[in-house]
């Protein structure tokens, strides 16, 4: 949940970044599309390995490096990094969640609940 958190900070902190640095709406919008490439394109790669290869330790890194990075972004000294901060804190998300949905299904044990969203449909429709 904290990871989630941190990456819908990112529009939260959209009009302080206006008001403090003077941003254009295209220079915000890059700030939510650097947290958006930085999650959601990259995920899939740590799944990959995650699926092969257990790294049970992401889930507590992934929390580290989104909440760091979202951190980082308030004092970095130009749009820059201001921008690799935030591609950071969505780097940190996209880690979390492969080992983070492992560790749900063991929780859930046989109390699991039918699966949402696209990939359901897909197993179900084959």
């Amino acid at each position: 949940m904290c990871a989630d958190m941190c990456q819908g900070a990112v529009p939260a902190l959209l009009p302080f970044l206006a008001a403090q640095r003077g941003c254009s709406y295209t220079a915000l919008g890059s700030l939510v599309l650097a947290a958006t490439i930085g999650s959601s394109l990259i995920q899939p790669i740590f799944g990959l390995v995650s699926d092969r290869v257990r790294q049970p330790w992401l889930v507590p890194f992934g929390v580290l490096v989104a909440g760091a990075g979202l951190a980082l972004a308030g004092p970095a000294p130009s749009y820059g990094w201001t921008v690799a901060a935030i591609a950071v804190s969505g780097l940190g998300v996209a880690a979390f969640h492969p080992e983070g949905a492992r560790f749900a299904g063991v929780a859930a044990g046989e109390r699991r609940e039918p699966e949402t969203g696209a990939r359901a449909g897909v197993r179900r429709a084959a």
